[in-house]
């Protein structure tokens, strides 16, 4: 039985591959933080070992990892994705603090064979000045700094635009589908811009493959399908698979700052990939397991 240590397990990414760890009967210990919503991971508390961490105070991350003593360790912590945090210094302490902290601590563990990184597509933006992307950059420099100067078994795998189960209110699909299936019109910014979609079922096969692939140590790696798709063509499929007409209210004089000014990092870079991975659910097969899911578990968004 592998020990594994996921940060942010109550979040999107984090308690999808929780749960599926703990589907495949593991040893899991996550770390989470105080207050944290766990409406993602309420019914499989009980099969997980539960540490309320502030990552930011290295002496707690060190105690705990010495306790826990991991063999794979999953960094999905983060923060400032979401439009309500805009908290800069949280965003840096999370980001940035925590993770110097969690690499420190894991540099003195003998246990681990490898840390699995999780980065963001928009480090690849060519001059970043907010938070959130100043955060990733340097986090996974940070991972670089360790693997090449302390020899830390660690990759970086950059996601690119995850849907599917458990996502958040605030982000296109989650919202389209909460939409559809009350029949409730919905506003949407910035029809024409574009992303590249993974279905999270995906993106956890390739976090799975991460930590068992032993070749690619220090790597950083995109986890995309290198196809991109507009806001407006999500809403029309979506549409159409649903046997719903939406009602969407467009509004176009909103966009993301990364649209305007570096428009072409949303599409995974496909040509550079070492990992024995390839995304396998189509954006039609997504979208229809997103629909049904949805439909099955709409109690969990208790949005009026």
């Amino acid at each position: 039985m592998t020990k594994f240590l996921v940060t942010g397990a109550s979040g999107f990414v984090g308690a999808n591959f929780v749960r599926k760890l703990v589907s495949d009967e593991n040893e899991i210990t996550v770390f989470l933080r105080k207050n944290s919503n766990l409406w993602r991971i309420q019914d499989i508390i009980p099969k997980i070992n539960v540490r309320i961490i502030d990552m930011s105070n290295f002496n707690q991350v060190k105690t705990s990892l010495k306790e826990i003593n991991p063999e794979l360790v999953y960094h999905c912590a983060g923060h400032g994705i979401y439009p309500s945090q805009k908290n800069s210094a949280e965003i840096f302490s999370t980001n940035i603090l925590g993770t110097f902290n969690l690499l420190n601590a894991l540099n003195e563990n003998n246990n681990l064979r490898r840390l699995v990184n999780l980065g963001s597509f928009f480090e690849y933006l060519t001059n970043p000045t907010d938070p959130y992307t100043i955060s990733k950059i340097t986090q996974t420099k940070l991972v670089e700094h360790f693997f090449k100067e302390k020899k830390l078994p660690a990759i970086t795998l950059r996601l690119f635009t995850p849907y599917g189960k458990f996502d958040s209110p605030g982000r296109l699909i989650c919202d389209l589908m909460i939409a559809l299936i009350r029949n409730k019109p919905l506003e949407i910014f910035s029809r024409h811009t574009k992303r590249d979609f993974i279905h999270i079922d995906d993106v956890i096969t390739a976090l799975e493959i991460a930590s068992q692939q032993p070749d690619i140590t220090g790597e950083i790696i995109d986890i995309g399908t290198g196809n991109e798709i507009s806001v407006e063509e999500i809403v029309s499929m979506s549409n159409q698979l649903s046997d719903n007409e939406l009602i969407i209210n467009w509004n176009d004089t909103k966009q993301h700052e990364a649209d305007i000014l570096d428009g072409n990092i949303f599409l995974g870079r496909q040509q550079t990939q070492t990992l024995n991975w390839n995304p396998s659910i189509s954006l039609e097969t997504g979208l229809r397991k997103t629909i049904e899911w949805y439909k099955q578990n709409i109690n969990l968004y208790n949005i009026s």
